[in-house]
């Protein structure tokens, strides 16, 4: 852990200066705007109403939404495919149960908390690959043998989920926070210039500090 000190700690240093200029800069773009929609609110609402543009993410991942089966191939190459998944399962099977693999595990997670707790961690992740590798096993006899005994197995597990219909929610427009800022620019423009200066205020005795 301690030879990636120095770049961690360059990383974090890189991070904060980031998140610094990113808040400074937001911080004074809000104090301008405030400014505006109190001595300027008709100007404030045109600017808002050409940078108001609506991005609709249902388009976007519409293609995702596609369905594409590949099960016609699979089964027709069953043993060849499920020779593959056997010699992969056996493979892992053959490295997680050696000594040598949960040590490896060990090693590899010892940065990761305690003692304790990484020689925890590795200890059931091995546990958790055996067991699923051993269940790819299983997978890769009976798609060898009998391909069609997954029928049941392969309806339940191709499921169709629509994140299209999840977000759809999401796309719906609310306006009540534009009607009560064009009901009350003056003070909405008041809050923002005096959430901006308390922000820059901090940023700046964070920096002189």
């Amino acid at each position: 852990m301690s030879a990636y000190a120095p770049y961690l700690k360059f990383v974090l240093a890189i991070v904060q200066q980031t998140i610094f200029i990113c808040l400074a800069l937001g911080a004074v773009f809000a104090l301008a705007a405030g400014l505006l929609l109190v001595f300027g609110s008709q100007s404030a609402f045109r600017i808002s109403e050409r940078m108001n543009r609506w991005v609709s993410t249902r388009a976007a991942i519409r293609p995702l939404e596609e369905h594409h089966s590949i099960s016609r191939p699979l089964y027709r190459m069953h043993r060849i495919v499920g020779a593959m998944i056997c010699a992969g399962a056996l493979y892992s099977l053959l490295v997680l149960g050696m000594p040598s693999g949960g040590a490896a595990m060990t090693t590899s997670l010892s940065g990761i908390g305690t003692p304790r707790f990484s020689a925890w961690l590795s200890e059931s992740l091995r546990i958790v690959l055996l067991a699923g590798n051993f269940g790819a096993l299983l997978f890769g006899l009976v798609f060898i043998v009998r391909p069609s005994a997954l029928k049941s197995l392969e309806a339940w597990a191709d499921r169709r989920v629509s994140a299209r219909k999840s977000t759809k929610p999401l796309e719906e427009m609310h306006l009540s926070a534009d009607k009560f800022a064009r009901a009350h620019p003056r003070l909405v423009g008041a809050l923002v210039i005096v959430g901006s200066l308390y922000v820059l205020s901090n940023l700046g005795y964070a920096l002189l500090r």
